[in-house]
C-alpha cells in the first residue's frame, strides 16, 4: 500500500505539542512546540513514503485504526490523533484518537514516528 494522505498530532500537559502532516499537492509541513515553535515545509520521496509505511507496519500502527478512547472527565493528560489513508483503496485506511488513553505499543510506535520524521527537523 502506498500513503496517500498522513496525519499524527500529539500534546502533552507540559506543553509540548507536535504534528506531522503530509499531502500529495502541499508535501510534508512539521509543526512542534517545546518551549520554542519549530515549523517546516518540505516534499517527501517515495521512497521515503514506503519507509513511513514500513514503519506503520512494523510497529503495528495499523492495527490502531478504530481505537476511540477519550477520558473527557480528565483535564490534564496527553491527547493524540492520527489519520493514514492510501492510494489503492479508499477503504483501507487509519484513524484512531486518545485522551489520557492509547492502544498497545502506541510508546515505541510514537517514537518511530518521531525518529522518521526528525531528519526532516
Amino acid at each position: 500500500m502506498t500513503i496517500d494522505t498522513f496525519s499524527f498530532r500529539y500534546a502533552d500537559t507540559a506543553g509540548f505539542m507536535e504534528w506531522f502532516r503530509y499531502n500529495p499537492a502541499q508535501g510534508l509541513w512539521i509543526d512542534r512546540c517545546d518551549g520554542a515553535m519549530q515549523a517546516k515545509r518540505c516534499r517527501m520521496t517515495e521512497e521515503e513514503l514506503a519507509e513511513l509505511e514500513e514503519i506503520i507496519r512494523a510497529h503495528k500502527i495499523d492495527e490502531w485504526n478504530d481505537f476511540c478512547k477519550l477520558d473527557l472527565c480528565m483535564c490534564s493528560g496527553n491527547s493524540w490523533t492520527i489519520h493514514v489513508t492510501y492510494r489503492e483503496s479508499r477503504d483501507e485506511y487509519i484513524h484512531a484518537m486518545g485522551h489520557s488513553e492509547a492502544p498497545d505499543g502506541f510508546a515505541e510506535g510514537k517514537r518511530a514516528i518521531e525518529a522518521f520524521f526528525e531528519r526532516y527537523l
